[in-house]
């Protein structure tokens, strides 16, 4: 087996550089997520809609994101990265100031969705730039830094969402990002090194034929917390959506320059690094929403205090990635990856004994679990899958690896929605949390069918 994980490298240097700005670029791009949430009221009261109208601002953009990854990572492939990430900066900051000046909710909701496709073009490309400028030895320790920028994006939004909002009202959320915006864009302008181009052929059906798909079945998931849609409906697009999967595999199979190349899908360094993302993000996501309910509902906290509760979890994550790529480096991707899995889901079981017994101790020591396992396990899934890629299809395997985390994500909230939506008696508090856990433990299977980097290097 040929090394085909082995693209351009930078000089340490530049690479440490590289991982810096992607970082910045992140957070410059990532945090208004959990401010915006903090704001859903006031927005609401402002535009006098329904809550649940509001939280279409978070909602929307964010599946609308997920399902133009491929074709993102795609165009970094045949455009260069480099470029594609100043535009994703550069877009995001520019519709972050319209939706400054939105007017009613539907056009903050149409200024949020292109804020977020725009936000969307710096992951994959950053990952890409990544793997080009780090050889397959250091990349995991790079990509473990580079992922605390989700977390570190999170803990803005709890830190500073409050004050922002509370001071100046929602819309200097918008202002905060703008100024972040500019000092990444620049930043990024003076030292990314361009990763080589492609000349290809669009695939223009496959990607229209993903997209229809995935929303057919986004819509689905996001349709099980909504009592005014019918089980035919429901149905219906079920059938629709995994008919458009396998119809969009069958296109891949026949186009000269496919965005999810059949080899890479039957990779199993890429297949089962995806599947066991997919699956703790749904079960991590899933307690993002449940927790907080739990407990301001359950324990009676404030909010703020649940906030800061929850910033628990957040932090143990930020200090366990780059942890995770000493670990890596050690001892392999895969026994990261899996230890990370097995203590994520210890986490979730354990904050349904802190709520079974109403134990404040056990639910904390649960959700620092819950981010430890999650900074252990994402580094290496993300980083796994460069040993399936050619250096050609680094943005197109990471593109489709996002995507897939993020469907995960989606899912997740869905379901917990679903699962919070039942009364006490048919559904209790702990057995949600259980369901997280066991959901977390299924994706140990896929994980322990990785290829261990060692192993690569030596075939």
């Amino acid at each position: 087996m040929s090394d085909v994980s082995k693209g351009p490298s930078q000089e340490p240097e530049a690479s440490g550089v590289i991982v810096y700005v992607a970082l910045l670029g992140m957070l410059a791009t990532g945090f208004a997520f959990t401010i915006l949430t903090v704001a859903l009221g006031l927005i609401a009261e402002e535009f006098e809609v329904s809550e649940g109208v509001t939280a279409w601002t978070v909602s929307v953009p964010m599946l609308m994101s997920a399902v133009c990854l491929p074709f993102i990572g795609k165009l970094g492939d045949m455009y260069g990265h480099r470029r594609l990430f100043l535009i994703g900066i550069a877009g995001s900051t520019i519709f972050a100031a319209l939706c400054f000046v939105a007017w009613d909710i539907w056009s903050l909701i149409l200024f949020r969705v292109f804020t977020m496709v725009f936000a969307g073009a710096t992951t994959p490309s950053a990952m890409a730039l990544i793997f080009h400028s780090y050889t397959a030895e250091r990349r995991t320790q790079a990509i473990s830094w580079w992922s605390m920028g989700g977390p570190g994006s999170a803990a803005m939004g709890l830190i500073v969402g409050g004050p922002l909002v509370d001071f100046w009202g929602w819309r200097s959320v918008f202002i905060f990002q703008i100024v972040v915006g500019v000092i990444a864009f620049f930043f990024a302008l003076r030292t990314l090194p361009e990763t080589p181009k492609r000349k290809a052929v669009f695939d223009h059906l496959g990607n229209t034929t993903l997209i229809l798909a995935l929303c057919f079945l986004m819509f689905a998931a996001g349709s099980l917390s909504e009592e005014g849609v019918s089980s035919a409906v429901r149905w219906s697009s079920v059938a629709l959506g995994l008919g458009g999967l396998v119809l969009f595999y069958q296109i891949e199979r026949r186009v000269a320059e496919p965005i999810a190349p059949p080899s890479l899908l039957k990779a199993r360094n890429f297949s089962a690094p995806v599947t066991t993302s997919f699956l703790i993000q749904a079960a991590y996501l899933g307690g993002l929403i449940a927790t907080p309910m739990v407990l301001v509902g359950h324990f009676g906290y404030s909010i703020s205090v649940a906030a800061a509760m929850m910033l628990l979890r957040t932090m143990s994550l930020t200090i366990a990635s780059p942890v995770s790529g000493q670990i890596s480096t050690h001892f392999g991707e895969r026994f990261a990856a899996v230890s990370g899995v097995v203590i994520q889901g210890a986490g979730l079981m354990l904050v349904g004994v802190g709520v079974l017994f109403t134990s404040v101790g056990i639910l904390v020591a649960g959700l620092v679990l819950q981010g430890i396992g999650h900074g252990f396990a994402l580094p290496p899934l993300s980083s796994i899958i460069s040993t399936a890629a050619p250096a050609s299809q680094f943005g197109a395997a990471a593109g489709l690896s996002k995507l897939v985390g993020q469907i995960g994500s989606s899912f997740g909230l869905s379901l917990f929605g679903v699962l919070l939506a039942y009364p006490a008696e048919q559904m209790g508090l702990p057995m949600i949390f259980t369901i997280g856990g066991l959901l977390t433990f299924l994706g140990v299977l896929p994980a322990v069918m990785i290829f261990s980097s060692k192993r690569i290097r030596e075939v």
